[in-house]
């Protein structure tokens, strides 16, 4: 290998450059545009707010890891979580059998695989390279003593935090510490092993927890905090317990199986992560958003249309937007309808007393599938009938999804919904996609509804329900709004898995990838999405409807391969110490 060629997972021409294109957290050059062409290093880290400004051009990039449109960057919106059995991407022609390809273990294009690349691989390797340089020059500069301090652990934060998003894209990757990279040094470094990489993470999370504060005040919101470094840790270490890497390793080769997990299953890796997340809880500082007064499940409504709330325990930042409406509303609503929910999806909401549709006294009526549901449903799923507000009228008027009703009803058009339904969740009902008010929310990938769920799952597979286990899922549910809210009591381990993991796909429904990271954790994802995608076709008559469920994909998920991301080729070619992920 020449030693002159850039190489890309260290730094890469782009990366190397990005010191002198540091941006704002709004997106906006910090550079002087009439001394772009004279500014360097040292006189970025000779000023506190150019200082500050590099810090902040690692923040805005923090979007990539979000798997809603990766950040609402670049590609298709929900790709990664069409690839499940939760949804399905608007286009007929780039479903994620095709264009999105995930299931398929191929891609259609250079497009689609670029995108993996530079999502996935390079941005987090180009941010880990700017927190390094960050670190390396910080002390130089004239910020006080104790904005120092605090700049160095939320760098060490971002960086880590890059590190838990490469990890359960990739499995064990190379940890490059500190060090800064020169064109004259050897790039040919190996992956470590999936068991260094997750301590590294926990170690960095635990430090930088000593030093960042309880809570960001003011401007400074939207930085990490104690409890968003212990949260990570946490899910570092459920990550760590979970099916796919605990004992269940896919590796295919001695190299393989050392980068994808343990070989050997342990117990005591549940007891970790329960133990994490359990500190996170007893912080005091979090807490769930309850509203069941004004309507049943307010709270879960509430929590997502506000910027700061108790429930939000990090942060990605966002201006006013009308995003999440422009993109999932239906036409009539001035969306574009880009991502549809599945059927497997609604049936996985129980009813409003806490029993499954299919569970003997549910009061399910599959003639009148949407009465009596979960509050979190109605805040989740635009159903046929459901209402939302109508720049024409002023009011809540009903969306109508059934059989070729005019503009947004089931269709294989791509402007209208291909399954029946369309998304709801994390949007302001007095906004439409081009009208009414502009949320101030942000993306919000760790709340304090997945820290009680990891925590039940964690403690669960330890040693069984628990009262405390019990405790955790009750107090989601009782938010929510279920009535009653408490669970069957003498469940097993095994029926208390199957109930946490459901609650999991219903109350963290369509944020941060959730559901996809699941299934590849549980290595379930070949059981769930092999096989037929089902919608509901509702058929109009007179005043009354018709339900047929309906398949309206077939997909294939192939392991090992899609288990793991690859590592761009381009970079295998340039180093022959990186092992390259099993199918690929």
């Amino acid at each position: 290998m020449r030693k002159n060629n850039l190489h890309t997972i260290f730094f890469g021409t782009a990366a190397a450059m990005m010191l002198f294109a540091a941006c704002r957290k709004d997106g906006e050059s910090f550079l002087d545009k009439t001394d772009t062409g004279t500014i360097n290093q040292e006189k970025t880290f000779a000023d506190s707010a150019l200082t500050m400004d590099f810090l902040n051009g690692i923040y805005r990039n923090l979007s990539y890891t979000y798997f809603i449109d990766n950040g609402l960057y670049g590609g298709g919106l929900w790709s990664f979580s069409d690839a499940t059995d939760d949804s399905e991407i608007r286009w007929s022609g780039a479903t994620a059998q095709t264009a999105q390809a995930y299931n398929s273990a191929t891609f259609a294009g250079v497009a689609e695989f670029t995108r993996m690349r530079n999502d996935h691989w390079n941005m987090p390797y180009t941010c880990i390279r700017r927190a390094n340089i960050f670190l390396a020059n910080v002390d130089n500069g004239p910020l006080s003593a104790g904005r120092k301090a605090l700049a160095k652990g939320e760098a060490r934060f971002l960086r880590a935090y890059f590190y838990f998003h490469l990890l359960r894209t990739h499995g064990g990757i190379p940890l490059i510490g500190d060090r800064l990279y020169d064109l004259t040094d050897d790039f040919n470094q190996p992956r470590n092993s999936f068991e260094e990489c997750v301590s590294y993470i926990v170690k960095e999370m635990e430090e930088v927890a000593a030093v960042l504060p309880e809570e960001q005040l003011g401007g400074e919101y939207g930085r990490p905090t104690r409890g968003a470094a212990l949260a990570v840790k946490a899910k570092t270490l459920l990550l760590a317990a979970s099916p796919l890497f605990n004992g269940g390793n896919l590796g295919e080769t001695a190299d393989q199986k050392k980068i994808l997990g343990y070989e050997s299953a342990n117990a005591e890796r549940w007891k970790a992560a329960a133990d994490a997340f359990k500190a996170v809880m007893d912080l005091g500082t979090y807490e769930l958003i309850e509203d069941n007064t004004t309507r049943p499940g307010n709270g879960f409504y509430t929590t997502f249309i506000q910027r700061k709330n108790k429930e939000h325990i990090f942060q990605i930042m966002q201006g006013a937007n009308r995003t999440f409406e422009n993109m999932c509303l239906p036409a009539t609503r001035g969306g574009q309808t880009y991502s549809f929910p599945t059927q497997q999806l609604v049936d996985a909401f129980p009813m409003a007393n806490g029993k499954a549709i299919d569970e003997a006294g549910s009061g399910y009526n599959a003639n009148d599938p949407y009465q009596g549901r979960d509050p979190r449903f109605y805040f989740s799923i635009l159903h046929n009938g459901a209402t939302w507000l109508l720049a024409s009228t002023n009011r809540r008027d009903p969306v109508w999804l059934y059989l070729f009703a005019p503009q947004d009803g089931l269709s294989t058009n791509s402007s209208s919904t291909r399954t029946g339904y369309l998304w709801r969740k994390m949007m302001d009902e007095n906004a439409g996609g081009n009208f009414g008010v502009s949320p101030t929310r942000c993306l919000t990938p760790i709340r304090y509804g997945e820290i009680l769920l990891g925590y039940a799952e964690a403690l669960n597979e330890y040693g069984g329900p628990t009262a405390d286990v019990y405790n955790a899922v009750e107090a989601i549910r009782r938010r929510a709004g279920l009535n009653p809210y408490q669970l069957p009591q003498g469940l097993t381990k095994e029926s208390m898995r199957d109930a946490i993991r459901n609650e999991r796909r219903v109350e963290l429904a369509y944020e941060e990838g959730h559901r996809f990271f699941d299934l590849l954790r549980w290595k379930t994802f070949d059981q769930q999405v092999n096989g037929d995608m089902f919608g509901m076709r509702i058929t109009k008559n007179g005043d009354l409807y018709d339900y047929e469920r309906f398949a309206f994909e077939k997909r294939t998920f192939r392991s090992p391969q899609m288990y793991f991301m690859p590592i761009p080729q381009s970079e295998i070619n340039k180093s022959q110490a990186l092992v390259q992920n099993p199918g690929w």
